[in-house]
């Protein structure tokens, strides 16, 4: 008969706090693909969003709370992991791409760019943005990702009004 020491169990349970940290962390391991994890994640993201019944259950106000809450002390731990603001860490990308979303009804062309503005707002990184990589652990890795968010849909809510096919952004 198999029994589970007490440091067995504790070990198991590391490796699934591990497993399952590493998992949110990296957005279903999209962090680890080769080429621009960020933006494979956002693009997988914003996939899922459109083509999977229920997929615009991700940007539901209360899954986005839980994202944001949960993004830094999982982007902390992946830090210590994989050094600092590490390309694996995509969390703060599904962070923005759900603010941008979050109350939202895009059109295809609407969520293409949101999908876009995102990705330049992130890479630009605008004030404040540019300085808040500079905050401690995980909220430098999430900080300019919910500013690229915002601004990105400041964007897409003005280009609504002069654009209103690409969907509603208020």
């Amino acid at each position: 008969m198999y029994h589970l020491t007490s440091a067995g169990q504790s070990q198991s349970a590391r490796s699934f706090m591990n497993y399952l940290v590493t998992f949110i962390g990296t957005f279903a391991y999209t962090g680890f693909f080769p080429i621009a994890p960020a933006t494979f994640a956002s693009f997988v993201f914003a996939v899922i969003y459109w083509v999977v019944p229920g997929g615009q259950m991700l940007v539901h106000p209360v899954v986005v709370i839980a994202t944001a809450v949960i993004s830094v002390p999982v982007s902390t731990q992946l830090e210590r992991r994989y050094g600092h603001d590490s390309g694996r860490i995509v969390i703060d990308e599904i962070v923005g791409m759900q603010l941008i979303l979050m109350l939202a009804s895009p059109a295809l062309a609407g969520l293409i760019l949101a999908f876009f503005l995102f990705r330049f707002f992130d890479i630009v990184k605008v004030f404040p943005a540019n300085r808040s990589q500079k905050l401690p652990r995980g909220w430098g890795v999430v900080c300019d990702d919910v500013i690229a968010g915002i601004y990105s849909r400041i964007a897409l809510v003005l280009l609504a009004i002069v654009f209103p096919r690409i969907g509603e952004f208020l």
